[in-house]
């Protein structure tokens, strides 16, 4: 069982009474388990495989990005000459159980002049099931040329990478990039120092509530409350502070549960209060506010004018408590009641090598959760009228993308530093994502979804 979760049964006010005497900085409540969530990271995978028209062996190193953008280094030698070159690929679905790579770009040579008869590769990936969940691994590789028939070949090597494995064979990672090339300096520590004395005082109040039993959107949000829990529990260890985990799902999730637990905390000037929430969603034709109400009905028999908090009411109350750091996020619809829920595509996702060896980055760090000027941040992952896209193997689009920006900015060298910037990243993919939703009485392009967060950050860094 995961450190995050720990199954408590009874009464709500006892349990919480009970821990609070036992283990006063370890609050979790009634969460229904889910085998361990995939780790938002980088996949990489050395590829190998020889033209059966020319001969020309390829050499392939494959990163594919968490909210799955891929680039692709190709890396051969012909005609006494060697060869270097990079394209970036692009998802595309080819049946349910099947999806490839292709080309987006054409291909950018940084070693040797433009080779115009590379042969360009397509790879398609077949899904595939574990005890975590559904992911996909490359199968087959086609080299297409113009004006050339193409060719299925084999794979020589087909290798998925860690990013241990990277570290530990620089060598292999030196065939396609150079030294001085921001991948290749991801594998030496980051030049920031740890946390000091003062820092590590601080807590993180992970407050996660999730609609887990619900019929409809209960895979998904299992999924969303799985992923934030080890995407925190992983940083905060990392970073050597403590995190209170605070987890109202499964059986307890309701309104009292939740109201409870927002009046309890008491965080300290120097703490981070982070709350988040999967489920419904719904707004009154008349609310003003432009971010969601939270859903707490979980069945017909339940008022919904005493069954909601709007989300923004949630954030003033936390507000309140005068934390250094205060995020707000709900991913839910922010529609009229009674709309229906909306499910794309999954993302292409390779079998989830985890975090281990991953540099933290501590100055990013700093900047998003130890800042000098008291920061706040409320998100609604759907504008008002809007509904939230999800895919139940995925969970909500805008949860996945939020995930793999601040992944990005933690665990590399590339990524942003700031909320507003990680937030505005994670919906502009979300948009993208969304299309892959058929919406035909909500606000849509074509009949697809329409979905972009709303977003509030102050100061604005």
């Amino acid at each position: 069982m995961s450190k995050l979760t720990a199954m408590y049964k009874g009464n709500f006010q006892q349990q919480f009474q009970q821990l609070q005497k036992k283990v006063s900085l370890f609050l979790c409540l009634l969460f229904l388990c889910t085998a361990a969530q995939q780790a938002v990271a980088q996949s990489y995978f050395h590829l190998k495989a020889q033209s059966a028209v020319d001969s020309v062996a390829y050499n392939y190193f494959l990163n594919i990005e968490a909210d799955g953008n891929a680039v692709i280094r190709i890396a051969y030698s012909k005609n006494g000459r060697d060869y270097l070159a990079e394209i970036v690929m692009k998802d595309s679905v080819i049946s349910g159980s099947s999806r490839f790579l292709i080309p987006q770009t054409a291909p950018r040579f940084i070693q040797t002049d433009i080779d115009a008869d590379l042969w360009l590769p397509y790879i398609r990936f077949e899904s595939r099931a574990d005890s975590i969940g559904n992911y996909y691994e490359p199968a087959t590789l086609t080299l297409i040329q113009n004006g050339k028939q193409p060719q299925q070949v084999p794979f020589i090597i087909n290798s998925q990478k860690t990013y241990e494995d990277l570290v530990n064979n620089k060598q292999l990672v030196l065939e396609f990039y150079k030294m001085n090339e921001p991948f290749y300096l991801l594998l030496s520590r980051f030049s920031t120092r740890g946390l000091n004395t003062d820092e590590l005082r601080r807590k993180f109040y992970l407050i996660i509530i999730a609609n887990t039993n619900d019929p409809t959107i209960g895979k998904s949000s299992q999924k969303d409350a799985a992923g934030i829990s080890e995407i925190f529990n992983t940083l905060t260890n990392q970073a050597g502070i403590q995190m209170v985990p605070i987890i109202v799902s499964g059986d307890a999730f309701n309104i009292g549960n939740t109201q409870r637990v927002i009046d309890t905390i008491k965080p300290s000037a120097n703490d981070i209060v982070f709350f988040y929430y999967t489920g419904h969603g719904f707004r009154y034709a008349n609310d003003i506010s432009k971010y969601p109400r939270i859903s707490f009905r979980t069945n017909n028999l339940q008022l919904r004018a005493e069954n909601n908090l709007a989300v923004e009411d949630v954030y003033k109350l936390l507000l309140a408590k005068r934390a250094k750091v205060t995020i707000v996020i709900s991913d839910c619809c922010n529609e009229k009641p009674g709309a229906s829920v909306p499910f794309g595509m999954d993302l292409l996702r390779p079998r989830s090598t985890g975090t281990e060896g991953l540099k933290l980055n501590f100055d990013n760090f700093r900047k998003l959760f130890l800042p000098n000027q008291t920061t706040s941040i409320v998100i609604g992952s759907a504008s008002a009228n809007q509904l939230a896209v999800g895919n139940p193997n995925l969970g909500g689009f805008f949860t996945n993308f939020f995930k793999a920006e601040l992944f990005k900015s933690l665990y590399s060298n590339t990524g942003e530093s700031s909320w507003l910037r990680i937030s505005l990243n994670a919906t502009e993919n979300t948009r993208k994502q969304s299309l892959s939703a058929l919406c035909n009485s909500t606000p849509n392009e074509n009949g697809r979804c329409v979905q972009r967060a709303e977003i509030r950050v102050l100061p604005p860094l």
